[in-house]
């Protein structure tokens, strides 16, 4: 690795950039570290977790929780409010002791889109700790499973509409690749009249109501966490690649980033898939198929 190259793109030598990735790769792991010994009695019994796509926030929570011996289930949350909430009852439907689970809800964009999402996902952080839905369910029922429709109808008050669950046993894992405003942004915005000031408000009571973790990595940071997966990780092992072989391929990155139509650990294992493939072409191949 040429430790003495420098580009404008990132403003340090490549050994740099791998030890600031690397630090923040460290402080990732250190956290994800934590998370079984999340309680629901904390004073703050949820974690925000931002971070860029395809770094392997998803892989290393999952694994995480998996090989320690909390109660953990793994929901997506990118869908409508109204999934999301049936995937709640269900949850809590088959707790009927209501023993405390981490519940840990991967790619929670949806959840912070709206106003309304918002409020739904705020009541059920804090305060009242219940996850409520009101409005008609004629329209979805029929698409339901059975599980799912003795869940909703465990979690409905006979003559209102919709269902409510009690989150309180429930301490929630929210992984995204947006970021929660700060309070200068809202405040910024407010000042300037900005539309969707009332929205980054709403967006900025999540993160008031979580403990929040953010990895917002500057180019140099994304590309040394990258190369800290690479040179320090066995990801790469089913390919049996050396190290000569690493270093090409974060060079190529390295020396191609603004142009690449990805930036993430899996284009690492894509590019790795066709080294394998094309021995001979390979760089050419990885121009024309990773290259804008």
């Amino acid at each position: 690795m040429n430790t003495l190259q420098k580009t404008t793109v990132f403003g340090m030598s490549k050994n740099e950039a791998l030890d600031s990735g690397g630090q923040n790769r460290l402080r990732f792991l250190q956290v994800v570290s934590k998370l079984p010994q999340i309680k629901e009695d904390d004073i703050y019994p949820h974690k925000f977790i931002y971070g860029y796509p395809g770094i392997g926030k998803t892989y290393e929570i999952n694994k995480q929780l998996e090989t320690s011996d909390v109660n953990y289930v793994m929901v997506t949350g990118n869908v409508s409010m109204f999934a999301f909430g049936v995937q709640l009852a269900v949850i809590n439907y088959l707790n009927p002791n209501q023993e405390k689970a981490i519940v840990f809800c991967d790619d929670v964009d949806t959840l912070v889109a709206t106003e309304s999402s918002c409020n739904q996902l705020k009541s059920a952080l804090h305060g009242p700790r219940k996850f409520t839905y009101e409005k008609s369910l004629q329209s979805q029922w029929s698409s339901l499973s059975e599980i799912q429709k003795e869940a909703i109808k465990h979690h409905q008050e006979e003559g209102k509409l919709g269902f409510t669950v009690d989150c309180k046993t429930m301490s929630f894992i929210l992984v995204s690749n947006i970021q929660l405003p700060t309070d200068d942004e809202v405040r910024d915005a407010r000042e300037k009249g900005k539309g969707k000031a009332s929205l980054l408000a709403h967006k900025n009571a999540i993160r008031s109501r979580c403990m929040v973790q953010d990895f917002s990595l500057t180019n140099a940071e994304l590309w040394g966490w990258i190369a800290d997966v690479v040179l320090r990780t066995d990801c790469l092992n089913r390919f049996e690649l050396d190290q000569e072989e690493k270093l090409i391929m974060l060079n190529f990155i390295w020396d191609n980033w603004e142009q690449l139509t990805e930036r993430s650990i899996r284009l690492i294992e894509k590019m790795a898939i066709l080294k394998k493939e094309y021995q001979d072409s390979f760089q050419s191949v990885w121009e024309i198929d990773f290259l804008k």
